[in-house]
């Protein structure tokens, strides 16, 4: 059945990959993104496009009420680390004050699901695997704004009573990177011929997870899962550290 589909970021990295799979599968898909970091050239033929900031409050309510989704995916935030470390205000504006701005406009549309893509930073380092009842205790900018959203997103759920899932998503890779995370920059040192890489540290381990696998996750959460709030992992349980990515290049 064809569902009315608004997928925030949907020219981003992750966002333009679960906008053409909603838009292959039959959906009427909307993307909302202001382009600061996503690109056109990612966005599917036929996929209606909004430009618009998540900092500008009106802009926000009233995209939402042209397009009258049934569902949304919010996947707009500054999520590169060290831009977030570095831009702290501006991360804080977008990705907690623009999640606001989103929230506030949902109350006047209720769709009928909204996924928010949170992240698994807001856990602490640890040796052992995370699970999603462990405690939240997040290590730079990016996991602090992101926590606080996930704060937002069940006050919204509280108050509205609109199904709400919550995806914590590990290291994403795959093409159309419009960041400078650690695989695209393996590939790129590579292909200047270098010969020693310049990495940093380059044990600690990660779990990583293709952009292929990550939106098939979510849109499959956001099909079966059979409660009103649930926040989940969503990564692929295997751990592996930048020495060994290094190795398997």
């Amino acid at each position: 059945m064809q569902k009315r589909i608004l997928v925030t970021g949907g020219a981003g990295f992750i966002g333009s990959t679960l906008t053409r799979f909603l838009h292959e599968a039959g959906h009427a898909v909307a993307i909302l993104d202001n382009f600061s970091f996503g690109r056109r050239a990612l966005v599917p033929s036929g996929v209606e496009i909004h430009e618009a900031d998540l900092r500008d409050r009106r802009g926000i309510a009233r995209v939402i009420g042209e397009v009258g989704a049934e569902e949304v995916y919010h996947l707009a935030a500054i999520h590169f680390i060290p831009y977030c470390n570095a831009h702290p205000e501006e991360a804080a504006a977008v990705n907690i004050q623009g999640t606001r701005n989103l929230l506030e406009a949902l109350r006047e549309q209720r769709p009928k699901t909204l996924f928010f893509a949170s992240t698994a930073a807001v856990y602490p380092i640890s040796d052992v695997a995370h699970h999603e009842n462990d405690p939240a205790d997040p290590m730079d900018i990016y996991g602090i704004t992101k926590l606080i959203g996930e704060d937002l997103v069940r006050l919204f759920h509280l108050d509205t009573g609109v199904r709400t899932i919550v995806g914590r998503f590990f290291n994403a890779y795959g093409p159309n990177e419009t960041n400078d995370h650690v695989i695209p920059e393996i590939v790129a040192q590579l292909r200047a011929g270098k010969r020693t890489l310049d990495l940093g540290n380059i044990d600690p381990k990660r779990d990583f997870i293709h952009t292929r696998d990550l939106c098939r996750a979510v849109i499959g959460l956001v099909e079966r899962f059979d409660g009103r709030f649930g926040i989940l992992n969503i990564g692929t349980g295997e751990e592996i550290s930048v020495r060994e990515v290094v190795a398997l290049a």
